[in-house]
Formats: C-alpha cells, sequence, structure tokens
C-alpha cells in the first residue's frame, strides 16, 4: 500500500493539513498491519467544503479504505475539519473491527 491519499485539501492550512496526517497516518499503518501490505488497495480521505449562511464552511469527509478482503468507507458532515477527521476515523475502525471479528467466528464455526 502506498500513502493515504488526502483529497481536496487544498484550501486548507499547512497546519491543518499536518494535524489531518497526524491523525490519519498512524491509523493506515495499523491497518497494513492487520490486514497485510497486499491486502490494501486504497486508503483515501477526501474533503469537500461549502459555504453556509452567515459565511461559515460546513465540510464533508469520507473515508474509505479498500481491500481484498472488503471496502469500508465512512462519510461525516460538520463544521471542524479536525473533529470530522477524529469521527470518520472512529466510524471505520468500527467497521473493519466488525468485519474481522465476523469473519474470525465464521472460521471458528468452521473449526469446530
Amino acid at each position: 500500500m502506498k500513502t493515504v491519499d488526502l483529497v481536496g485539501f487544498d484550501n486548507f492550512d499547512d497546519e491543518t493539513i499536518e494535524e489531518v496526517k497526524r491523525k490519519i497516518f498512524p491509523l493506515a499503518n495499523k491497518y497494513k498491519k492487520m490486514f497485510g501490505n497486499e491486502t490494501i488497495q486504497e486508503f483515501k480521505l477526501v474533503a469537500d467544503t461549502f459555504k453556509k449562511d452567515g459565511g461559515k464552511d460546513l465540510h464533508e469527509l469520507i473515508m474509505s479504505l479498500n481491500t481484498t478482503e472488503g471496502d469500508f468507507r465512512v462519510e461525516k458532515n460538520g463544521w471542524n475539519i479536525l473533529s470530522l477527521v477524529d469521527e470518520v476515523e472512529s466510524n471505520l475502525e468500527r467497521q473493519v473491527r466488525e468485519k474481522k471479528e465476523k469473519s474470525l467466528k465464521r472460521l471458528e464455526g468452521r473449526n469446530t
């Protein structure tokens, strides 16, 4: 797996982008260890920003992890980009954990 693809972060300041990287890259390494490097096809975080009433920015984040064992995707909207990163990261981890637990139960069922 190559590194995480960050898409749509061009309009954020450097400090925000670095903080996003500090949050995401350890997660990518965790998935690399969990699934194996060859299993992961793509790990991407996409940001889209919309102007809302009052000039505030509404952000949409989509985090996706595509593996040979399945695809995982989380989509969230909110005002604070760093909080959104934490939310999508947490939700994606939950999806991966649930998938792994189901796979293990299925394997245990076959071995009994």
